[in-house]
């Protein structure tokens, strides 16, 4: 088993999405169920869609919906944990946005979803 099967296998381990239950879900609503970077669907790129940090974790990033997009696997796992512009500058060669639209983005107010 790989460090990081093993690390998301660890017991008691719960999802960031889990964690945060209908708030996750109006993130997703927010950004349309879709990437946030490069558009891709659950559908389309063939895994689920991940919430990811714009101001990463261990540089103090906080799990609130102002600071959360949604992204696909590709792009969560590029992006890793590089600053939003570092990863903007990075992926600007294949994708088309800028810092300030993702922060737009995320401070988007979030929709109501039924029940």
């Amino acid at each position: 088993m790989s460090s990081r099967t093993e690390w998301a296998a660890r017991p008691g381990r719960e999802s960031l999405s889990k964690r945060l239950g209908k708030i996750a879900k109006r993130i997703a609503a927010r950004d349309g169920h879709a990437c946030v970077y490069c558009g891709a669907t659950a559908q389309s790129s063939g895994s689920p869609l991940h919430l990811d940090h714009l101001t990463p974790r261990n540089a103090g990033g906080e799990d609130v919906a102002t600071n959360l997009v949604l992204a696909c696997r590709s792009c969560n796992c590029r992006r890793h944990d590089l600053s939003l512009a570092a990863w903007a500058a990075t992926a600007r060669t294949y994708m088309l946005f800028t810092p300030r639209s993702i922060r737009a983005q995320a401070r988007r107010r979030l929709p109501e979803i039924a029940q």
